[in-house]
């Protein structure tokens, strides 16, 4: 079975990090198979959804630790590594579907990363948190630590950092770390994926390039952002909300 299997119901593709054996931590060769795999979800016209899991009843344990003596040995394999990881964690955050991390169990290091990349972010009530990896004497690559950061706020990420705990979902959910804890996360999922997928994908993929922009701190915006944000009026979604608002029908929408 692949390390990482990707599945379509639908208009929701399933991501899934799959090596339960190894509470689904993350090979070199799994980093660099999930930024191929979001490239080819980003490039699917049809999607409207993208859901992150991992199998066996956790998200992710993080990197695979075993590997680091042989990847990782060197400042240029460490920064070589990295790249491939900030390649998959981009390109997460920068696709234009709607995404959502279904996370249980362990949801640690590296494995935190991929769920903060992503839009929203579902616990069940029994997933734990944490990026303990001053137990291994290696720091997080500043690409990686300025965009949690910026997430996160310097005190979380330093509580995260310095003291290396694993914490509780009803400790992540109070530091925004996770959208809200479930105790059925297979319904909540599919109540959270039927909300999203019943609306304009366009009006989706405008709001996450904007949000994505005004989160880096522009408060009054570009020329190119102010226009961008009006020019969903000119989209065949808006044209077709506009007028099942007004023949009181459910809209039917396209993503053009």
């Amino acid at each position: 079975m692949a390390d990482i299997e990707v599945t379509r119901a639908g208009v929701t593709a399933h991501l899934v990090l799959n090596r339960p054996d190894k509470r689904n931590a993350l090979s070199l060769g799994m980093w660099r198979l999930l930024a191929q795999a979001l490239a080819e979800l980003q490039a699917d016209d049809g999607l409207r959804c993208i859901v992150l899991r991992g199998a066996g009843g956790n998200f992710a344990a993080g990197a695979d630790l075993a590997e680091f003596a042989t990847e990782r040995a060197t400042a240029a394999q460490a920064e070589a590594y990295g790249q491939a990881m900030l390649a998959a964690l981009t390109a997460i955050r920068g696709c234009r579907h709607p995404t959502i991390a279904a996370i249980e169990g362990l949801c640690v290091g590296g494995g935190l990363e991929i769920a903060l990349m992503c839009d929203l972010r579902l616990a069940a009530s029994g997933s734990r948190f944490g990026i303990p990896i001053q137990k291994v004497g290696v720091a997080m690559p500043y690409p990686e630590l300025a965009m949690l950061t910026q997430m996160l706020g310097t005190a979380t990420m330093l509580e995260l950092l310095l003291e290396a705990q694993l914490h509780d979902a009803a400790w992540a959910e109070r530091r925004g770390i996770v959208a809200r804890v479930v105790g059925d996360l297979e319904q909540d999922l599919r109540a959270t994926i039927g909300r999203i997928t019943s609306g304009s994908p366009m009006s989706n993929r405008h709001h996450k390039r904007l949000v994505d922009r005004a989160a880096q701190g522009n408060l009054t915006g570009e020329a190119e952002t102010v226009r961008l944000s009006y020019a969903a009026v000119e989209t065949a979604d808006y044209r077709e909300g506009i007028q099942a608002f007004l023949e009181r029908r459910p809209a039917n929408f396209t993503g053009n």
